[in-house]
């Protein structure tokens, strides 16, 4: 039985936005955490002190934020789809605010990717009966240990309850109440693994950590990501998307497809910066003395991500780099 049946029913009063805070505020902003730290040692502080934020998007569908990445409900007549499971070790407390808000059970949960940060309650609700599903790439990743180059990310070996149960390769539609869920992978950019996933006719797309808010990305080079596919996949969500779509990225506040497009424009550019010091000879870290992102930093280097991290990532993407030094 899931347990989230278990709960007693509470009256659900919708807002605009409801904010639980399950533990102090955070004591420490991303970009405050110390120098030395990796970026996943970074971005777990965080994860672990910021509050659960709930925002309603429209009739039956939520975001959930401040634990991992961000968590998507869409509520039918008897049941609730996930879209990512936030973080492990605080499962408990969004399983109970998921329930509270939707009032019904979750029976089949959708990975945008492989990461711990999205896939962390994947073993307590695939315990308890819920269809996990994936593209096909993310079984394999969470089936084996990965190390992901210049963020401090080891993880994998995940436990047989926590993998997809159903998988596909290039696209998958699924139907929860009068919505219509379209799956969609474009290639490898974040990771071979990425799911966007449309929501009709709410209006709303899904992207993962294809597009984090205002953070510089991880590009998880172990798992093909690339500066390439990034942009890539960007153009084709730009394509499907229109001015009033609402945008759920990976992290941070849910946005308007103009934000993407700015956040697109800057991809391109620190891209055509990096390639034109490859091709000028410089090294990785000359590169990275040259400070390509210096005209974006002040508004996409707030997360845990930092500009120098992020450069180094593009330029191994770009010259397909073995060192990850």
């Amino acid at each position: 039985m899931n347990v989230l049946n278990r709960r007693p029913l509470f009256v659900l009063i919708q807002t605009v936005v409801l904010v639980v805070v399950i533990m102090a505020p955070a004591s420490q902003a991303t970009g405050q955490a110390r120098t030395s730290e990796t970026v996943i040692q970074k971005a777990t502080e965080q994860f672990e002190d910021s509050p659960l934020i709930i925002t309603s998007l429209s009739q039956g569908l939520y975001v959930f934020s401040g634990d991992g990445g961000n968590v998507t409900a869409i509520v039918d007549d008897g049941s609730t789809l996930l879209i990512d499971s936030g973080l492990a070790s605080r499962i408990s407390e969004l399983s109970d605010a998921i329930f509270r808000t939707t009032m019904r059970p979750v029976t089949r949960l959708v990975n945008t990717h492989w990461h711990f940060d999205h896939t962390g309650g994947n073993t307590y609700f695939g315990s308890s009966g819920v269809t996990i599903i994936a593209q096909e790439n993310v079984k394999k990743e969470l089936s084996s240990a990965e190390d992901v180059p210049f963020v401090g990310l080891r993880d994998g070996h995940y436990p047989p309850q926590a993998l997809p149960g159903l998988t596909y390769q290039s696209s998958l539609t699924l139907q929860q109440g009068s919505q219509k869920l379209t799956l969609e992978n474009y290639g490898a950019a974040h990771t071979d693994g990425d799911t966007v996933i449309y929501i009709a006719p709410a209006n709303v797309a899904v992207v993962g950590d294809i597009f984090s808010n205002h953070f510089y990305p991880i590009i998880d080079l172990s798992s093909r990501g690339s500066i390439d596919g990034m942009i890539h996949s960007i153009d084709r969500i730009l394509a499907q998307t229109d001015e009033q779509t609402k945008i759920v990225p990976g992290h941070g506040p849910v946005t308007t497809r103009a934000n993407l497009k700015d956040y697109r424009d800057m991809l391109v550019q620190v891209r055509q910066r990096v390639k034109d010091l490859i091709a000028a000879g410089k090294t990785m870290d000359e590169v990275v003395a040259a400070v390509p992102t210096k005209d974006f930093d002040a508004r996409w280097a707030s997360g845990y991500v930092t500009p120098e991290v992020f450069t180094r990532m593009v330029f191994t993407s770009l010259a397909g780099a073995n060192d990850s030094r």
